[in-house]
């Protein structure tokens, strides 16, 4: 499951910058629909999930579309041109990302999100920024449903999620590159581990399944033999 925030009483990003979220794990239920009969239809938010952005080319991002969440597990970073911290925080990402390529370079994508619209930062000055500031990785204008699920307040805000899109570490402002690194590194081990005791499972019950033929087979075997018992 996948988790959200819910955050009471937002204003503009700008005046909540470092401001932190209350954490959910599912939208609250609506008493009075169902009193009247309604059901809240969630089939237009399943329809919409994962999230489909749009990326633009830039140093270590490409044109095209990714998904939030990934198959991979994924740092998030949303920012603003004129925040000096989201200069700063673009070069951490970096770091982490570097230190991360020679174990996990194929695990682990990093998509950086900005407030502003094309009008306000067209690409060809988003991709100077993301240079200047030694940004590498995906990058997208595609910030407000990623921003709404994870109630993104603040900038940069930086998040770390699995492939399931549950949200395992956050940090609003600037953070070192090694400890961005270090929650990516948890994450992956705690989603190892989770596949390990899928891949467990699964082996235990097809060798349950075998056994029970195996049975079977054996039964039919005895009674083919010995004709006689089976009267």
């Amino acid at each position: 499951m996948r988790r959200r925030d819910l955050v009471a009483g937002i204003g503009s990003l700008g005046m909540l910058a470092g401001a932190g979220s209350i954490v959910r794990y599912g939208p609250p239920s609506v008493g009075d629909g169902e009193a009247d009969g309604e059901t809240e239809d969630d089939g237009d938010e399943d329809e919409e999930w994962p999230i489909e952005v749009e990326t633009i080319e830039a140093r270590g991002s490409e044109a095209g579309t990714l998904t939030v969440p990934s198959e991979d597990v994924m740092v998030l970073m949303f920012f603003v041109n004129g925040c000096g911290n989201c200069q700063v925080q673009a070069g951490r990402l970096a770091d982490a990302r570097a230190e991360l390529e020679a174990d996990h370079g194929d695990d682990v994508r990093f998509l950086s999100l900005t407030y502003d619209s094309e009008d306000q930062f067209p690409p060809e000055e988003l991709r100077e920024w993301w240079e200047t500031h030694g940004g590498n990785g995906y990058v997208s204008y595609d910030a407000s449903r990623p921003m709404q699920e994870y109630a993104a307040v603040g900038y940069p805000v930086t998040i770390v999620i699995d492939p399931d899109g549950e949200e395992h570490w956050r940090e609003t402002g600037t953070t070192d590159g090694s400890e961005i690194a270090s929650a990516v590194e948890n994450v992956l081990e705690a989603t190892a581990d989770e596949n390990d005791e899928e891949s467990n499972g699964n082996e235990s019950s097809d060798g349950d399944a075998a056994n029970e033929s195996d049975g079977t087979d054996d039964e039919a075997e005895t009674a083919e033999d010995d004709p006689e018992g089976s009267d």
